[in-house]
């Protein structure tokens, strides 16, 4: 079955039924969620699907190791863990930028549970000392991680190309301090929802809150290295 999706704000109950394409003699009709990429989104971005599905896998994956935990290590579980649920709530986590934070705070449940998993805490110990122990950024700064990366590579390399066109850098007519040099454009968005969300608009904006001396590098390698610690510290200090 083909079928195309409309993107619209979630403010608006107009429906889209009515709206069809006709390519030769196929009628291709919108659909109110897609799958690309194992990633799930609907009509209004807002990634609940998304969440949803993943959450289900997450907690049954989380339910075995429970079961697993008695018999394995520390470090087994957490090597277990990374496998298994980190690379879960990673992967297309780019997309979740921006999302209100009660869907934020549903997936930092997850990653709250495989902490307590690994150090064997009851719910009633505080989740913060237990990350930090860790070294396990939240989720809020492990998707600002992927968009800074993202950002970096498209700056610095122009890579993909794709990206780097939509961002540019910030024109300074006069010398001025270092602090804002390797600065980003941020354009204006016309809507507060989806339009902030963007790439071109939310990867200048979390760049140019970054540290000069951060911004001014020229290793990826390097850079993640500075930027994990950077963003452990700004949530933990």
């Amino acid at each position: 079955m083909v079928g195309f999706k409309q993107i619209s704000s979630r403010f608006d109950v107009r429906t889209s039924t009515a709206c069809q394409l006709k390519i030769g003699n196929d009628i291709i009709t919108p659909t109110s969620t897609i799958r690309n990429m194992g990633l799930y989104s609907d009509t209004t971005l807002s990634m609940d699907l998304q969440i949803s599905h993943m959450s289900k896998i997450i907690i049954f994956q989380l339910q075995l190791i429970g079961q697993l935990r008695k018999y394995l290590d520390k470090m087994s579980t957490e090597r277990l863990v990374h496998a298994v649920i980190s690379s879960r709530l990673d992967y297309g986590n780019s997309l979740l930028f921006g999302l209100p934070s009660t869907s934020i705070k549903q997936i930092q449940r997850l990653q709250n549970t495989a902490a307590r998993i690994i150090a064997q805490s009851p719910r009633s110990v505080h989740i913060t000392p237990i990350l930090k122990s860790l070294h396990w950024r939240p989720v809020k700064y492990r998707i600002q991680y992927k968009l800074l990366c993202l950002t970096f590579q498209a700056v610095k390399f122009d890579l993909p190309v794709y990206l780097s066109q939509i961002l540019h850098q910030r024109s300074l007519p006069h010398p001025t301090h270092s602090q804002h040099q390797h600065r980003l454009d941020i354009p204006r968005s016309r809507t507060s929802t989806n339009g902030d969300r963007a790439l071109s608009r939310c990867g200048p904006s979390l760049w140019n809150s970054l540290p000069a001396d951060i911004r001014s590098l020229q290793s990826l390698d390097t850079f993640k290295k500075h930027l994990k610690t950077h963003l452990f510290l700004s949530y933990f200090n």
